[in-house]
């Protein structure tokens, strides 16, 4: 692949981004669509194209969350102080925001973590590796069951 799917999802979320900071919308689907009138397979595949909705999503709903270094100290006292009137702090909503626009994984997805065999390698059945991320173990000294709780990522 010559990145030409990959070069049109950036150019869709600054975009995107762009329009939904001044206009205070977006509008996904026109854009990918004069986009790709003007220059062939910008968008190349559905997972490219649903991307792109998950991170304008995480983008409008997370808001800016970078911090300057010298400020860190200072901002982070005041993001986990409880306010008495949510009973909750901004640490807290961040996370629950995160978790929202998580992906949840489907039992379906871990069915190697929950072979019998496996069972007793994971720390927590809360937290499963999908099978698409597994790493791939050799052993030496012969065990056939090459499962480990870990996830690879890029």
């Amino acid at each position: 692949s010559a990145g030409t799917g990959r070069t049109g999802c950036y150019i869709v979320l600054d975009v995107m981004l762009d329009m939904a900071e001044c206009e205070g919308v977006v509008d996904i689907y026109n854009c990918v669509k004069t986009l790709c009138s003007r220059r062939i397979n910008m968008i190349q595949t559905e997972e490219q194209y649903i991307f792109i909705h998950d991170a304008i999503l995480e983008a409008c709903l997370c808001g800016e969350t970078s911090i300057p270094a010298s400020e860190f100290k200072p901002t982070y006292k005041e993001m986990v102080r409880i306010e008495p009137q949510s009973n909750s702090s901004q640490l807290r909503e961040e996370f629950q925001t995160l978790n929202s626009v998580t992906p949840h994984l489907d039992v379906e997805e871990c069915s190697i973590a929950l072979l019998p065999r496996n069972r007793d390698r994971n720390r927590s059945m809360d937290v499963l590796p999908p099978d698409r991320c597994l790493p791939f173990l050799i052993s030496v000294d012969g065990d056939s069951n090459n499962y480990i709780n870990a996830a690879l990522t890029d």
